[in-house]
């Protein structure tokens, strides 16, 4: 692992490797139970990530008994893999639910880096998604003043049918 902070890029190229693999992929852990790790070897999108970015299976755990100690907030867990992240990317991180349905991880990142509603004005559109998708508007990754700030660019590259984006296949 290098010395740089990642950042929301590096969480969006290493999903897009992830789905480039397999973009019906899903969480393949145990069947009652969302855990971090299972039979050795990380079982959610979150810790497929983590551990593409250089953790290991005792991190991955450990990170697990945190967040549940936190009630899976992620912005309320204090652990060394913490350290590797942009706090924007550590948010995002905790935004990317992945799921057991076929295709839960191109849903994931369909709802952090997907394009927004075009319907709005977009003044307020941009005041909404940057309250509830900060990790876009991260400042690591842009180097203009926060009035100015673009967004990351919405990407809709792994879209999913409707039917695998709500457990229907």
């Amino acid at each position: 692992m290098s010395s740089t902070r990642l950042t929301t890029t590096h969480l969006h190229k290493a999903l897009h490797e992830l789905l480039l693999a397999d973009p019906l992929r899903a969480d393949d852990g145990h069947p009652e139970f969302p855990l971090f790790v299972y039979h050795g070897r990380p079982a959610c999108l979150s810790a497929e990530l983590l551990a593409g970015f250089g953790a290991n299976l005792n991190q991955l755990k450990s990170l697990a008994g945190a967040l549940d100690a936190a009630e899976q907030e992620w912005e309320n867990v204090k652990h060394p893999l913490r350290r590797r992240f942009t706090p924007h990317a550590w948010s995002c991180l905790g935004h990317l639910g992945g799921g057991d349905t076929a295709g839960a991880w191109a849903n994931s990142h369909r709802l952090a880096f997907g394009p927004t509603r075009r319907d709005l004005n977009l003044e307020v559109e941009r005041s909404i998604d940057r309250r509830k998708r900060p990790w876009l508007y991260d400042p690591a990754e842009f180097e203009q003043p926060e009035n100015l700030r673009e967004p990351h660019p919405g990407c809709s590259e792994y879209d999913v049918p409707p039917a695998a984006r709500w457990g229907w296949i």
